[in-house]
């Protein structure tokens, strides 16, 4: 699977005064990732041939147990991250577009993938209009996000457990 990061895109930090903390400060960035605005994320391809740009807080990140999520990461499951499509603030490189009918969800995906490496970067659900789901391991910081969903999770492994806070979806 290919080995990607998180990026976290901040604006340029400044002093706030005597005593005060600045941006750079981690309660500060975590206060900002939390209040949605000056977000920006990144996530690339594994040979950085391609990447793609969005702005806030996901709208859902969840980990996949579905035949096809596992067949589309070469792994037991797949980190799905979903934004708005409005999010969206830049796609770059050239991708090629592989076409799929999901039998098990019954929807159209267009996955976006790398002519280079071949890593699907993201894609879209014919379900969900309104959304694009990146590939959560392909964002470029040091950790990723956790995911609050487990979905199709009676097709998961049976030696897969996830977080009892997590909401599920059979």
């Amino acid at each position: 699977m290919p080995q990607c990061n998180w990026v976290l895109i901040v604006p340029a930090l400044t002093s706030l005064g005597k005593g005060r903390q600045t941006y750079g400060s981690p309660p500060m960035l975590k206060a900002l990732y939390a209040k949605e605005s000056f977000v920006t994320l990144e996530a690339t391809c594994c040979c950085k041939q391609i990447s793609i740009t969005l702005s806030g807080k996901p709208e859902m990140n969840s980990v996949c147990n579905c035949t096809n999520c596992k067949q589309r990461t070469g792994s037991a499951f797949g980190i799905s991250t979903y934004f708005k499509t409005d999010a969206v603030l830049k796609k770059s490189g050239e991708t090629k577009i592989y076409k799929l009918w999901h039998k098990e969800q019954d929807h159209e995906q267009n996955r976006y993938f790398c002519t280079q490496c071949g890593t699907t970067l993201y894609w879209t659900i014919s379900t969900m209009p309104n959304l694009i789901g990146v590939a959560g391991g392909c964002f470029s910081a040091s950790e990723i996000l956790e995911p609050t969903h487990t979905l199709n999770n009676s097709n998961k492994c049976k030696w897969i457990s996830f977080p009892s806070n997590w909401q599920v979806q059979e």
